[in-house]
């Protein structure tokens, strides 16, 4: 489905985006890197990222939905985050904590195309903490469209942060996505409709040696509607109650930063099923937004119309019936 822009006066679907662990994002860019040698970067960039505030930007960016972020932020760091988040025009609804927002460090080397990241240790919560975060979007709920858990959890975050949201949005019939191995069953087994995860994170915490197969034992085990499956430039998947769907990516050339791609595709995918759009029509239009924002040097930045021209040349195909 694609948006029309030229409709901003209609009100647009609301996603309650939750996503507790930000980041102050620092991207070093260099035209050689030499491990083991000092470098000196040719460029460097900071601004407000982490996998909720990239999946807000990509929710923006498509124009389909409306996003509002919830998080726990604090320190310098969690300062700079929010004034650039009112730079973007991104709605946000922060809990300021004691500790200090994480910064995180990416670095580019352009000769070799390749990426390498830094994460900081993640802060520490409060029950209080938690507890705003949690009322103030419990109470949000009843006026929004979906809900979307988003990522790692800062460091004392009490058990069933995630399965009680989850829960809520059920009870209030709101569709829940979550792009997050963070207390993964329980949140599964809450309500969450739209699983979107990478397939080294679902072996890694199903145990299972095939992510065809975890993902259908998933489906059959939670009150999952799809399950969706992404291997970075390799074959995607989407698992739903009767079908298994693969989807080929196409090749794309200039290459600059994968950082934030799996956000992207989160985001974009739930702003088409908010539209409208079947899953896999959904999943898909995700991924090409992914491979576009690979294209530029910041997390989850990308052109639209570059992501609508890779749809184009994706391959769907039907890999498997079942029974549902």
């Amino acid at each position: 489905m694609i948006p029309n822009l030229n409709e901003s006066a209609q009100k647009l679907p609301r996603i309650l985006v939750c996503g507790p662990n930000p980041s102050w994002q620092k991207t070093l860019a260099f035209d050689v890197l030499h491990p083991h040698e000092v470098n000196r970067a040719q460029e460097r960039d900071c601004r407000a990222s982490g996998k909720g505030v990239n999946f807000a930007r990509a929710v923006r960016t498509w124009g389909l939905a409306d996003p509002v972020v919830y998080q726990f932020a604090g320190g310098t760091n969690g300062r700079n985050l929010n004034e650039w988040l009112q730079q973007e025009e991104i709605q946000a609804v922060t809990r300021e904590i004691d500790g200090e927002t994480r910064c995180c460090t990416t670095v580019l080397c352009r000769n070799c195309a390749s990426m390498t990241e830094l994460i900081e240790p993640s802060p520490s919560i409060t029950r209080e903490d938690a507890d705003f975060l949690l009322e103030r979007m419990s109470g949000a709920i009843p006026d929004a469209d979906a809900l979307a858990l988003c990522g790692t959890l800062p460091n004392n975050t009490p058990d069933g942060f995630y399965a009680g949201l989850a829960a809520n949005a059920v009870r209030a019939g709101k569709n829940v996505l979550m792009d997050s191995v963070a207390f993964f069953e329980e949140t599964l087994a809450a309500g969450v409709r739209y699983l979107k995860i990478n397939s080294s994170e679902l072996l890694t915490v199903t145990g299972a040696s095939e992510p065809e197969a975890a993902a259908l034992a998933l489906l059959d085990r939670f009150p999952l509607e799809c399950a969706a499956i992404t291997d970075g430039p390799g074959r995607a998947f989407i698992v739903r109650r009767g079908s298994v769907h693969s989807i080929s990516i196409p090749p794309v050339s200039g290459l600059s930063n994968p950082l934030g791609a799996g956000d992207v595709c989160s985001g974009v995918m739930l702003s088409e099923l908010l539209g409208g759009a079947d899953a896999v029509s959904a999943f898909a239009a995700g991924l090409a937004a992914a491979c576009a924002s690979c294209l530029t040097q910041y997390a989850a930045d990308f052109d639209r119309a570059e992501a609508l021209r890779i749809r184009d040349e994706m391959r769907i195909e039907a890999v498997r019936t079942r029974a549902t």
